[in-house]
């Protein structure tokens, strides 16, 4: 791990808002610039999802699918790489992966990501991806008692942050994911690339049926007993007793980042104050229903059905 990765977690966890903030605006590294221009193939897959939208869950299907499901890896991400943010773990995105075809994990919005892939983009409700975020980074990245739900929302989701430059090169922040941007830009990016838009609550219902449908969009040849295999293995109970291959472990420090606690949908309701989720709900017709015409999440939910 190089000094600049080192220094980025020296003050965790954070206490404060200004110093959350901070953390969400470092800019990226110039391993994550290089990754991020990684040659691709038409055949490589690429997850594309906002933080906290079902991407290890994507991460362990895709694997199941491509290697028949293999689970002797250390942590899922050694088998399917985060490109920008990899190297911060001490893995090389580089190397060559076992199986085919070639998967990697993004949270990069489609403007930033390397061409020439296949994408799978998957979307979730913004109140759950919050609430979501907002309990993984509570194992270590702030101090829950000083750094309150709505703070991390009025810096991580609520923040104007489409009007703020985009340009990566300038050191546009890797951490400041923006729920709205990404969600249109990779919509727009469905007339530009081969991208398939899921959501997570479908995948819940049907947890069967995009298992088959991920597998004929990654173009994998999977019999009855693979799918089904794929489909045992992304069970919640499944990851959950496999949780150590699903937890990110910081390098260097004693954090460990549970990324399988609990997959609820629904899981705001009675942690998402009134005021808080008119704040959200505002967010949502304010950025995308002038765009995309949904007046909630729930509208785009139903179109996708």
């Amino acid at each position: 791990m190089s000094e600049q990765t080192a220094n980025r977690f020296a003050d965790l966890p954070a206490r404060d808002r200004e110093s959350f903030a901070k953390i969400m605006r470092m800019p990226h590294e110039a391993r994550a610039l290089e990754m991020m221009r990684l040659p691709m193939t038409a055949s490589d897959v690429i997850i594309a999802t906002f933080p906290k939208a079902g991407t290890t869950w994507t991460q362990q299907i895709c694997h199941g699918l491509r290697s028949n499901g293999d689970m002797s890896f250390k942590e899922v991400s050694w088998v399917v790489p985060w490109i920008e943010r990899g190297h911060m773990f001490d893995i090389d995105t580089t190397i060559a992966q076992q199986c085919t075809p070639r998967v990697f994990k993004t949270h990069l919005e489609y403007a930033h990501v390397n061409k020439g892939a296949r994408y799978l983009h998957i979307i979730r409700d913004p109140k759950d991806v919050l609430v979501s975020f907002y309990n993984f980074i509570s194992a270590g990245l702030i101090d829950a008692q000083c750094v309150a739900l709505e703070t991390v929302a009025e810096v991580w989701l609520l923040a104007d942050q489409l009007a703020e430059g985009r340009d990566v090169d300038a050191g546009f922040s890797p951490h400041l994911y923006n729920y709205w941007r990404h969600l249109l830009d990779w919509w727009a990016a469905r007339d530009q690339a081969p991208v398939l838009s899921l959501a997570y609550e479908h995948m819940r219902q049907d947890l069967a049926g995009h298992v088959a449908r991920i597998a004929n969009f990654m173009g994998v040849r999977a019999d009855a007993a693979t799918l089904e295999r794929a489909t045992q293995q992304a069970s919640f109970e499944f990851m959950a007793a496999h949780k150590e291959q699903f937890s990110d472990q910081i390098p260097g420090t004693p954090i460990t980042l549970q990324k399988v606690v609990q997959g609820r949908v629904g899981a705001h309701r009675g942690l998402i104050g009134e005021a808080l989720e008119a704040r959200i709900d505002a967010a949502w017709r304010h950025y995308i229903t002038p765009v995309l015409g949904f007046e909630s999440y729930d509208a785009l939910l139903a179109s996708m059905a």
